[in-house]
This record gives C-alpha cells, sequence and structure tokens, in this order.
C-alpha cells in the first residue's frame, strides 16, 4: 500500500481512538517511506507511533519508536520536527518516571522551540515541566515554568488567566520579574 495512504489510514484510526490499527498503518507508513527514501516522512511516522503508544500508556514502547529520529530531522534541517521528537522523548521519559531525564530533555526541546520562535509547544513543554518539578521538590523553579508556559499561551483558558494572575502576584511578591 502506498506510504501516503498508510500514513492518513493511520491518522483516521488514531482521530476514532482506533490506537492498535493506527500504530500498524504508521508502523507501515514508515516502512514504506523508508522504502521509497524519504527518512524525514519515516521519521514522522515513528513520532506518530510514538504518541500511539503513549496513549496506550506504552511508554517503553514509545520511546523505541522515537528513537533516532530526532536526529533525522536535524540532518534533514528541520528543526520544528526536531524539536517535537525531542518533547516526545521527553514525554516518554515522564511516562516511565525518569523524572531528571524528562527535565533535560524538556528543557532541550524548549530551548530549540524558542531557537525557532514556536510557541504552542514550547508552552507546553513549559507545562509539564513545571508539574515534574512540582513532583520533585523544586517548587520555584515550577512556578517560573508555568508562568513562562502560560505567557506564551495564545489563548488561555479562564482558568489558564486565573492562575496566570496569581502566579504574577507570587512572583511579584518574590520580588522576582
Amino acid at each position: 500500500m502506498d506510504a501516503e495512504v498508510l500514513k492518513n489510514t493511520g491518522l483516521g484510526h488514531f482521530n476514532a481512538d482506533r490506537y492498535s490499527e493506527a500504530a500498524t498503518a504508521f508502523d507501515q507508513a514508515a516502512l514504506a517511506f523508508e522504502a521509497a527514501g524519504r527518512s524525514a516522512d519515516a521519521a514522522e511516522m515513528r513520532n506518530n507511533l510514538c504518541v500511539v503508544k503513549m496513549s496506550q500508556d506504552d511508554f517503553q514502547g514509545a520511546l523505541a519508536a522515537v528513537e533516532g529520529t530526532e536526529a533525522v530531522f536535524a540532518a534533514a534541517g528541520d528543526p520544528r520536527r526536531e524539536a517535537q521528537a525531542i518533547a516526545n522523548r521527553a514525554a516518554c521519559y515522564e511516562g516511565l518516571g525518569r523524572v531528571e531525564d524528562a527535565l533535560q530533555t524538556y528543557q532541550r526541546a524548549i530551548d530549540l522551540l524558542g531557537d525557532i520562535g514556536e510557541s504552542d509547544t514550547r508552552a507546553a513543554c513549559y507545562k509539564r515541566m513545571s508539574g515534574l518539578q512540582v513532583k520533585s521538590g523544586q517548587q520555584l523553579q515550577a512556578l517560573a515554568s508555568m508562568r513562562s508556559g502560560l505567557d506564551l499561551t495564545d489563548k488561555p483558558s479562564m482558568r489558564e488567566r486565573m492562575l496566570k494572575g496569581m502566579l504574577d502576584k507570587a512572583v511579584k511578591g518574590l520580588g522576582m520579574k
């Protein structure tokens, strides 16, 4: 079957919460893209497979799927997809309870996303990082990370706006900027 058809089939299955079928389609699409010499597209399918595996709470399988994809995107000169692959790997570490690895990897994604001016995924990374920092006893860093994530959020929810207001007051009260 054609790689593009397999990709679209996988997306359809994923959107319908048919994760096993989506995983199969993305895996086959990756193989088809590789056979066609389209390594970056194959790596994207591996990232899609990673997301499917995380949706199934198979974080070890997700980590195996995403392995090496960031290097493919870096070699292809695609920093946006490289950063997404790094963020996916961080989420795998988080799911596996590897907090320090997750924190370091989220920071790598945040830095690269900042370099290219991408704010949505960067905001999400900051928010995930904040939760991990709270769990690891780094409360002040968690406040700063959450504030950074909220500052980057284009359309914050009512809850996020309220949280941002409280964080701004807390930071001001601590004498920070």
